[in-house]
């Protein structure tokens, strides 16, 4: 959990610090933003394509999708899919598919330069750039998020319902979670999950150093 907050919170600044750096060498607001759109477009599709499949495999409506930026005061929206109003179950899953979906392709990626000891150095720069882009991109919008909160209330009755009622499925369920392949799992997920958040880490600093910012904010 604390990875994926970190990662959140640096994908925030990444972006500013980035944004900042293209400013300064192009001198230009629409190249910037052009620039940081390009540089980010393979995780805006993967996020947006989340959004739009899992909307038809729940047979919610989608209308238009929209792949380039919006600037809305400070905030740029990076791309869009319109999706039909329904209930909060299924509004809560289209709207953290992308987080799903893009924890799939970082892991695919890791765990194919991992198993097939890949030495090829474009792969595994091309793969370096994939995990880069999907992990600074796999975070929802609020508006993404809408009854998001809806359906975890009713998780949390369910759940304190499950507690009261099938107490022994629950102590089955925890039994299966502390084998040692699960745990296994887990950890694993856990390393991998550092890789972008390191790389996020290293960009960071080189984009303040290259835009003249400060490396710390006093």
């Amino acid at each position: 959990m604390l990875e994926f907050i970190a990662l959140f919170l640096l994908s925030k600044l990444l972006t500013k610090s980035l944004l900042k750096l293209f400013l300064r060498i192009t001198k230009s607001d629409k190249i910037a933003i052009s620039l940081l759109v390009f540089l980010f477009f393979p995780g805006t599709v993967v996020h947006e394509m989340a959004h739009f499949l899992s909307a038809g495999l729940l047979l919610v409506k989608t209308g238009k999708m929209e792949l380039f930026p919006k600037v809305t005061g400070e905030e740029i929206r990076l791309g869009s899919v319109e999706v039909a109003k329904t209930d909060p179950f299924r509004r809560t899953i289209i709207g953290v598919a992308p987080l799903l979906l893009g924890l799939t392709v970082i892991f695919g990626s890791l765990y194919y330069l991992q198993v097939y000891h890949v030495s090829n150095i474009s792969i595994i720069s091309l793969l370096l750039y994939v995990i880069f882009t999907v992990g600074n991109t796999l975070f929802s919008s609020k508006k993404d998020l809408e009854g998001v909160l809806e359906f975890f209330l009713a998780v949390a009755l369910l759940t304190a319902a499950f507690f009261v009622i099938k107490l022994a499925v629950l102590q089955i369920v925890l039994q299966i979670l502390q084998r040692n392949e699960v745990v296994n799992f887990f950890k694993t997920a856990d390393l991998f999950i550092l890789a972008p958040i390191f790389l996020d880490l290293g960009i960071i600093f080189f984009a303040r150093i290259l835009s003249g910012e400060k490396l710390i904010d006093s």
